[in-house]
């Protein structure tokens, strides 16, 4: 069995992670596994998924341009290139990650005779997007990948999709063991605050205005508390400052801007992490590396969070709104028991449900379930 992953975004964004990891740790288990990838387009310092396949030794194939914005020479290249790139390579599944390889795939593969199988990972926080142009792709997909239970049925019920040809893969993690460092100076911390940490891109449809109120009220009613904040967007101004001067909190909330390389440092300063909606890829990288890391985590119900946090055992669930967020974020702050408890229940959960070698053992078997089951049309 010989599979082709297609990834169109140079970028080193939420998706490229388990994708990646996905790839080798399938290579691991003995499966022929080539990532077709878009090459870094700029000079680029900071992590790109062409640095990180040369890093990690992930077999791969850099002749597709995989351009998801609008070049119409790119597209046409590809289209023609990757049927018979297939065909010479004898490949016999195509696996599309992103919805621009999805539709590449598509208007190269789906009317030749010797198609290969074609599967999708829907990566997207709230499913992919119903319209005739995607129910048309999805009569010609073979099988579908989805990270949370919700999001499958949704694909289900939306496209009346074959439920035989779906799989629940929810992202994996591959767990920080190295150095920490202590931040707690640079932050001018005495040691006794309890840290409520955010992390993400700081876009206003991201909930950080709920995430701000809350805090206020736990503020007011937990001494020596702080709100800290790692990210960065250029909606900055409107997502959090804004909010945060109209609340009086710019004492009380730490801006700890973009991290690369003391990224985990930061994460270790963290008592409780909060998340209330998961970036538009929907694969809540940082949530699961806080978690991997034995943090519990406050998560709103939207999306497939409230499927990665375990209500009442790896952390809490709250509705849409700061009076509910702000009783979850107290209740364990304030109980170190608990709080511990969780974080131990969180490392556990991580370290298990989403080890790359149980996430290659179940697609592997999906791969050899669609192939069993044949094209969809």
């Amino acid at each position: 069995m010989k599979i082709l992953h297609l990834f169109s975004d140079w970028k080193w964004t939420g998706p490229a992670e388990p994708v990646l990891s996905l790839c080798k740790a399938l290579e691991n288990l003995g499966v022929d596994v080539i990532l077709a990838y878009r090459k870094t387009p700029i000079d680029f310092n900071e992590r790109t998924v062409e640095k990180e396949i040369r890093q990690r030794g992930v077999k791969s194939f850099g002749g597709l341009r995989l351009n998801r914005y609008f070049s119409l020479k790119d597209w046409v290249f590809d289209a023609r290139f990757l049927s018979r790139y297939v065909e010479e390579q004898g490949i016999d599944i195509v696996h599309a990650n992103l919805s621009h390889d999805h539709c590449i795939a598509t208007a190269s593969l789906s009317f030749s005779g010797k198609r290969p199988l074609i599967i999708r990972t829907d990566h997207k926080w709230n499913g992919m997007p119903a319209n005739w142009f995607m129910s048309w792709i999805l009569s010609r997909t073979d099988g579908i990948v989805t990270y949370s239970e919700k999001i499958r049925n949704q694909d289900v019920q939306t496209f009346r999709y074959p439920a035989e040809r779906t799989c629940l893969l929810p992202p994996g993690i591959k767990p920080y063991d190295g150095p920490i460092k202590d931040m707690r100076h640079e932050f001018g911390l005495n040691g006794d605050e309890k840290i409520i940490g955010v992390i993400g891109r700081l876009k206003p449809d991201r909930g950080f205005d709920i995430i701000l109120k809350a805090f206020k009220m736990v503020k007011e009613r937990v001494d020596n508390t702080r709100l800290l904040i790692m990210g960065r967007s250029s909606q900055i101004e409107e997502s959090v400052m804004k909010p945060l001067r109209n609340l009086g909190l710019e004492r009380d909330v730490i801006l700890a801007g973009y991290r690369i390389d003391d990224y985990f440092s930061v994460i270790s300063l963290f008592d409780v992490f909060v998340m209330m909606r998961a970036g538009s890829d929907g694969s809540a990288r940082a949530l699961r590396e806080v978690m991997s890391m034995g943090i519990p985590a406050v998560v709103s119900d939207v999306g497939m969070l409230s499927e990665m946090v375990e209500d009442g055992a790896t952390g809490l669930v709250a509705s849409w709104n700061e009076f509910d967020l702000a009783a979850k974020m107290e209740a364990l702050i304030i109980d170190d028991a608990k709080r511990t408890a969780y974080g131990a229940n969180a490392r556990e959960a991580a370290r298990e449900k989403w080890d790359y070698q149980v996430q290659a053992r179940k697609m592997k078997d999906f791969y050899e379930h669609i192939t069993r089951l044949g094209r969809k049309v």
